[in-house]
């Protein structure tokens, strides 16, 4: 169990910050654009919108 944390704890250590990077590109090319389906859209979160450029 202990080889396995370690293991963990190294690939986050490595590739944490692309991780993270991607996650917030994610999120604002998610607030820049509606739903593709017109019959679900959900409601935005509060602090969404200071990631809107239009």
């Amino acid at each position: 169990m202990k080889r396995i944390k370690e293991i963990l704890a190294s690939i986050i250590g490595r590739y944490g910050a692309i991780v993270a990077s991607c996650a917030f590109m994610a999120v604002v090319i998610t607030a820049n654009s509606s739903c593709s389906l017109p019959y679900y859209e959900p409601e935005e979160p509060d602090g969404l919108e200071k990631y809107k450029k239009l």
